[in-house]
């Protein structure tokens, strides 16, 4: 179990970004704000900064945000038009729509995480390789962080990967327009092997079973409210 990890952002993917973040902001009634390229990658992200109810928080199992405003965002992934097509494919292999592809959470230690999961006992716990990466945002800030990243991705991303943000500025400290996660749950065939997964980062998810509501694929599911509405994905 981890102690004092905070929930740190949610992806969503997308195969245009423009479009889907003007779909963004005609769901929730705000726009998010530029955060950059990928360089290599071939994505480009869009954030919103991400507020988590309290009881949310709990029944997750992760620690409260620290500070008045807390460091979580959601990120709009997509191909970056400037880069070559063929460098994205990857990250967004079978992203036709919309789609809540993974998220991540901060360890106050996160090198003692990545140990731990490599001696776990519970073989189906692997957070793949650990990798620096870089971008630069539009106002010429470079971000510098490192993450764990397996592919494909495990347990559908379910499973959380982790980030360290070293000694950067926090993407959620920079001004922008704010949404609430209102619930996060997943669908999952293997609900048992999920549980036991998401046991040891001591984290708590509903799984329900695919396809018990229309639309509901194997994987993470959301529900995003915003000054404007909500959105379901």
């Amino acid at each position: 179990m981890l102690n004092n990890a905070e929930f740190d952002h949610l992806v969503i993917a997308v195969p245009d970004l423009q479009k889907y973040v003007e779909q963004c902001e005609g769901r929730l009634g705000v726009g998010a704000v530029d955060g950059g390229a990928h360089p290599g990658l071939g994505t480009a992200n869009a954030l919103l900064g991400l507020e988590l109810g309290d009881d949310l928080t709990e029944s997750l199992g992760l620690a409260r945000p620290r500070g008045a405003n807390p460091l979580t965002y959601l990120e709009i992934l997509g191909p970056d038009p400037e880069q070559d097509p063929a460098l994205a494919a990857g990250r967004l292999a079978g992203i036709t729509a919309p789609t809540v592809q993974r998220w991540a959470i901060r360890p106050d230690d996160f090198d003692g995480v990545v140990t731990a999961a490599a001696r776990s006992r519970e073989p189906r716990v692997d957070l793949g390789e650990v990798h620096d990466m870089t971008r630069r945002r539009p106002d010429g800030v470079v971000l510098d962080w490192r993450l764990t990243r397996r592919t494909p991705l495990p347990w559908s991303g379910i499973q959380p990967f982790l980030i360290d943000w070293k000694d950067s500025e926090h993407p959620a400290s920079q001004e922008m327009p704010w949404v609430r996660l209102e619930k996060l749950w997943a669908a999952s065939d293997e609900p048992a092997a999920v549980g036991s997964v998401l046991d040891f980062f001591g984290i708590a998810l509903d799984i329900i079973a695919p396809g018990r509501q229309e639309g509901e694929t194997e994987g993470l599911h959301a529900h995003l409210k915003g000054p404007g509405g909500s959105w379901t994905l």
